[in-house]
């Protein structure tokens, strides 16, 4: 059997020249793969499962976009959009267009993607493997299918309501291959609840394929750390604090030293549940092209907010401010999370957060930080949970012990929950979907506006009679 790891190696150089981009508005990708050529041996097989995590790595998916609709979309005043793009523009306005292309790009990396994986999952190419790679592969598969499934779902549907019939739609679930886009057969939108029942599937089958350990791919604990994510935007508190305590109490990971050590990493650090991996010959890291403004790195288009500064307690690393900047900085100059930007003409000198500070440096998808803060919100929120050694203010207060900010010297609140959150995940792509399961006005719209949720693209509503747009889209706003 060859190694996965030696796969990579062979497959990645090509790959990443096939998928890297230095303009992201001039992406194109194909939304089907080969599987004449691509999946007719076990070599073949492996390689194209490496093809569809350089796909769910792109930047219109997990690698920026994902992110960035969450944070704009947020965005009331913490941090500003200082760039010339049309697109994002229209994402802090609350104001997206049918035409936008971030999200037609999206819709069409996402599928791509999804195709790759439906491809992998056949019976017949499955049976190519040897029974350890077969669940390998299986695995993996349905963990990216899975992983995408719920974050499209829950940017293009309105938010699911726990304890509601949540018919209302959520994306096309698509579950079997496509050779050629000619092919393909129109697909209406499932619902929102049909579509995390999917993805819930998905991603429980992977936890229970997968191994603890799996090197940089995904694990049966990533699976987890989702799931934990997954249950706590539906309201299931109960599994969310047990998915989250699988994986904290699993003792493969522990926190950074501080918390600037859990970014701008060449590996994984020891808080990484699942990172993209970037490399010299990857892709740019688009999140460092727009919130980075540091010496060849970055737009500095995503500038954060005195305001937002002001939140954390002065001892807290999370929110010190590095003003002595001098032109030349790279990220490796950066001593603390925020810092005053050097990088470009147009917004120089602002506040930039030193999360995403380099193109070819690992993006760090899920922390072990984020599965303390949901096991404690999820126990405090359903007090009969209590799952996992450690009470909420305890979880919460080693998350601050980490960040030298002061201990809660009593019980921790729902508020102080919820504030160490927006503190500690701040521009990781969290913030607008917290709001929302908290039914929390974002600015003058109300938690479940229309105008909150991506468009269907014009161009799949031309191509695609069964797909209805979302209505917000249609009606004059």
């Amino acid at each position: 059997m060859i190694s996965k790891y030696k796969i990579w190696l062979l497959i990645v150089p090509v790959l990443a020249m096939l998928f890297s981009c230095t303009e992201k508005l001039d992406i194109r990708p194909k939304q089907s793969i080969d599987a004449e050529i691509a999946l007719t041996t076990p070599d073949n097989i492996k390689a194209a499962l490496v093809g569809a995590y350089l796909q769910a790595s792109s930047s219109d998916i997990l690698g920026a976009s994902f992110n960035e609709y969450s944070e704009l979309y947020a965005a009331t005043g913490d941090m500003l959009f200082l760039g010339t793009y049309q697109q994002p523009r229209e994402f802090i306005n609350k104001e997206a267009t049918i035409t936008n292309s971030y999200v037609e790009n999206t819709w069409t990396e996402a599928y791509k993607m999804i195709n790759t994986c439906n491809t992998l999952l056949q019976d017949e190419v499955l049976d190519l493997l040897d029974a350890g790679d077969k669940d390998m592969v299986k695995g993996e598969a349905l963990f990216l299918r899975g992983w995408v499934v719920f974050e499209m779902t829950r940017l293009f549907g309105l938010p699911f309501e726990p304890n509601q019939a949540n018919n209302q739609p959520g994306i096309p679930l698509v579950l079997t291959p496509t050779k050629d886009v000619a092919d393909a057969v129109p697909v209406a939108r499932s619902t929102v609840e049909e579509c995390y029942n999917q993805a819930i599937e998905d991603l429980t089958a992977a936890r229970d394929l997968l191994p603890d350990e799996n090197g940089v791919y995904a694990s049966s604990m990533a699976a987890s750390a989702v799931l934990a994510r997954l249950n706590l935007q539906t309201g299931n508190l109960a599994q969310a604090a047990v998915e989250a305590n699988r994986v904290i109490e699993s003792g493969l990971f522990s926190l950074t030293a501080t918390p600037l050590r859990a970014f701008n990493n060449t590996e994984n650090s020891t808080e990484d549940i699942f990172a993209i991996q970037k490399n010299a010959t990857s892709e740019i890291n688009w999140l460092a092209v727009m919130y980075a403004s540091l010496a060849g790195a970055g737009r500095g288009d995503y500038e954060i907010q005195d305001g937002f500064l002001a939140r954390f307690h002065p001892s807290d690393l999370r929110g010190r401010y590095q003003e002595n900047t001098q032109e030349g900085y790279t990220i490796d100059n950066i001593t603390m999370m925020y810092y005053k930007g050097v990088g470009t003409i147009l917004n120089y000198g602002g506040i930039n957060t030193a999360k995403w500070g380099n193109y070819y440096r690992n993006i760090s998808l899920i922390r072990l930080a984020e599965m303390y803060l949901i096991r404690a919100e999820a126990n405090f929120e359903n007090p009969a949970t209590d799952v996992g050694p450690n009470s909420p203010t305890q979880d919460i207060n080693l998350i601050r012990g980490r960040a030298n900010a002061p201990a809660y010297p009593g019980a921790v609140t729902r508020a102080q929950i919820r504030e160490e959150r927006y503190l500690e995940l701040c521009w990781e792509g969290h913030r607008l979907h917290d709001l929302k399961r908290w039914k929390m006005n974002i600015g003058s719209d109300a938690y479940d506006a229309g105008n909150l949720i991506l468009p269907i693209p014009f161009r799949e509503m031309e191509v695609n009679d069964l797909l209805i747009q979302n209505s917000w889209y249609t009606s004059g706003k």
